[in-house]
């Protein structure tokens, strides 16, 4: 009896489309943090990772366990570039008198 073995596996594109989630993004997502992912297959002959659709439902529920990271600080204003402004007639005046520009 032969199975058909495109329905025992998946592919990132497939996971990607499983999920809801754009190609792209679990991609990158996949080669960043392998580990995140359910346990990988590499197929001789076919390109790209597949797998198991019965590790599918195991990895789902173990990432719906998973507590979000907390929030990271918002990052600090980034600092201007370049050549300062030039400084206005009123902005001169005040300096030279003391106040703040």
């Amino acid at each position: 009896m032969v199975h058909d073995v495109t329905k025992l596996v998946l592919t990132l594109r497939d996971l990607a489309t499983l999920i809801s989630g754009q190609f792209e993004s679990v991609r990158n997502a996949f080669y960043l943090h392998p580990e995140d992912f359910p346990p990988v297959l590499y197929i001789p002959g076919c390109r790209g990772p597949r797998f198991r659709v019965s590790d599918i439902p195991d990895w789902l529920e173990s990432r719906k366990k998973a507590k979000p990271s907390p929030a990271s600080p918002p990052p600090a204003a980034p600092k201007p570039q370049g050549r300062p402004r030039k400084a206005s007639a009123s902005q001169i005046a005040r300096a030279r008198q003391g106040g703040a520009v």
